[in-house]
Parts: C-alpha cells; structure tokens; sequence
C-alpha cells in the first residue's frame, strides 16, 4: 500500500507540474524578455501562454526613472515555441508581425550552444527609437527602419550573416524637410570586427562613413554629414540645425565621431 500510495503521489506531482508548463502564462517569457534586456525591450500586455502568445513589442530607455520613454510597435508580436524541442534540448522559436515581419522569423538552437536565425526582413517605425532615449529623443526621427539579413548565425560568441539596415523617408522633429534622405548602412558580416559602411541613396542631407564594431559592441565610426551638392540654398538654411547637431562643424559640414 506505501509503495501504491508513492506511485500516486509522484503520478499526481508530474501531472501538475506538465499541467502548469503547458499552461504558462504569456507573463513568464516577458518576465524573462525584462530581466535579460535590463528593461531596455518588453512585451506588454502578453497574452496566451509561453508556447503561443502574443503582446505588445516596447523599446525602454530603462533605467530607475519613474516614468522612462518608452516607444511600441502599433500591432501585437506573436510567438510559438515548441515545448517538444525543449525536452530535447533544443529551442525552436517563431515570431510573427503583420507589419514588422514580411515572413514568420525562426530561431533555432541548441541550449548553451549555436543559434541559427533564418532569413528576414525586418521593418519598423523610425520613432521606435526614441523609446530608447538620448540622443534619439532629441532627434525624434521619423520615416522607415528597414533591416535584411539572409541567415545569421551565432556561435562561441561570433556572429555571422550579411546585414544591411536602411533608413527610408528619412525625418527629423529638428528640421522641417521632411524627408531629408534615404540611406543605407552595409556590413562585412561577422561580429565581432564588424566593418560598417553607410552611404547616402538619395535626398538633400548627405550622410558618409565607415566604422567597426568591436568585443562587447564598442562602436567606433567616422563620418561626414553636409548638404548634397546642388541643393537648394533654403534647404540648406532648413538642414542647418540638424547638421550641427550631428557632430562638430567644418565649414558647412559636421564631423560625425563615435566612441574615438
């Protein structure tokens, strides 16, 4: 009868504990979203469970401030987890967006070991950023974040996998031309070394440099930015206090540097 009874009890204790972890909540993975991001990136409002859910994607400047700046997404992130995968050791993650997402994004991995991210493009609002305070809510920019990739891929602390991130309808609260650019920052595709190159696709405020992203992603890039050559004279006077935000005047150009 003690031996029954055992049987019973550790019966009825796994079933509660498969029980709770299929039935989650939502609220354990934006616990954990919060803790590993140092509240800089959240999930708000999160519903379903830690398998299938949904919420509200919120980029924080974090900090102890009682109210810091915070900026979301317009539509709700959705993810599927696999729990099957877990108990073999291994995580396998879909995230989908109707608008920030143009296909569902897969992460798969091996727990503790490497990740594999498939191909996406990601696109988001501009004023995203300012949640992530200075200096983008001095900027306060508008118009299109647009980021590429064909597979990223992480291991023993190296990243590989061409990015490219563009900046469309480029916009500024510090300046009524609006937009001002298109431009487009490439990379060499590993990390860390990464090597950055930003040039201007088209628009009246030309934007130049190159730099490096270093161990513990210290960022170092120098650049240029000025009116575009042949730009009309009142534009130039409408860019002026943008440019001399940017970094230290040259003449009609700022010097951009970064972390030299």
């Amino acid at each position: 009868m003690r031996l029954r009874g055992l049987l019973f009890v550790v019966v009825a204790v796994a079933s509660a504990v498969t029980v709770t972890l299929v039935q989650a909540p939502a609220q354990w993975l934006a616990a954990l979203v919060h803790s590993a991001t140092g509240a800089r990136v959240l999930l708000a409002e999160p519903s379903g469970t830690l398998w299938s859910g949904k919420a509200t994607l919120v980029l924080s400047a974090g900090g102890s401030a009682p109210s810091p700046l915070r900026a979301s997404l317009p539509e709700p992130l959705s993810w599927r987890l696999s729990p099957w995968a877990l108990l073999a050791g291994r995580i396998d993650l879909t995230l989908s967006h109707p608008s920030a997402l143009a296909q569902p994004l897969t992460v798969q991995a091996r727990l503790g070991g490497r990740v594999d991210i498939g191909p996406a493009r990601l696109q988001l609002p501009a004023a995203l950023l300012i949640g992530l305070g200075a200096p983008w809510n001095t900027i306060r920019p508008g118009g299109v974040l647009v980021i590429t990739w064909d597979k990223l891929t992480l291991d023993g602390g190296r990243l590989q996998g061409h990015m490219t991130g563009e900046w469309q309808l480029a916009s500024s609260a510090l300046t009524p031309v609006s937009p001002f650019g298109h431009y487009r920052v490439q990379t060499n595709g590993v990390f860390p070394g990464t090597q950055l190159n930003l040039v201007t696709v088209s628009g009246p405020l030309e934007l130049t440099g190159s730099g490096t992203i270093g161990e513990g992603g210290r960022l170092r890039f120098q650049g240029l930015a000025r009116a575009a050559p042949g730009t009309d004279p009142a534009v130039k006077t409408q860019l002026n206090g943008l440019i001399s935000l940017l970094g230290r005047r040259d003449g009609e150009a700022a010097i951009l540097n970064i972390g030299s």
